[in-house]
């Protein structure tokens, strides 16, 4: 039995550690590249459309919809 749960800790631990490496390592990439999250929207035209308002009214160079479930998350870059 303490074998099971020997295994059951090193076994959460590293998972814990390698979550931690994924979420941290994936909005440094996005920072590094200029790219940040702006607001999420149930549908992708309105995504679109806040995107390309974005563009038009400030000063932004482009815009992404991506799929972040449960909704589209605008990404912005300047």
């Amino acid at each position: 039995m303490r074998q099971k749960a020997a295994r059951l800790g090193v076994t959460l631990a590293v998972a814990g550690t390698l979550a931690a490496g994924v979420l941290t390592a994936a909005p440094a990439n996005a920072a590094a590249a200029g790219w940040f999250p702006y607001q999420g929207f149930r549908t992708l035209t309105t995504c679109v459309q806040a995107g390309t308002a974005k563009l038009i009214m400030e000063n932004y160079k482009e815009y992404d919809c991506r799929w972040d479930s449960p909704f589209y998350m605008l990404w912005l870059r300047k």
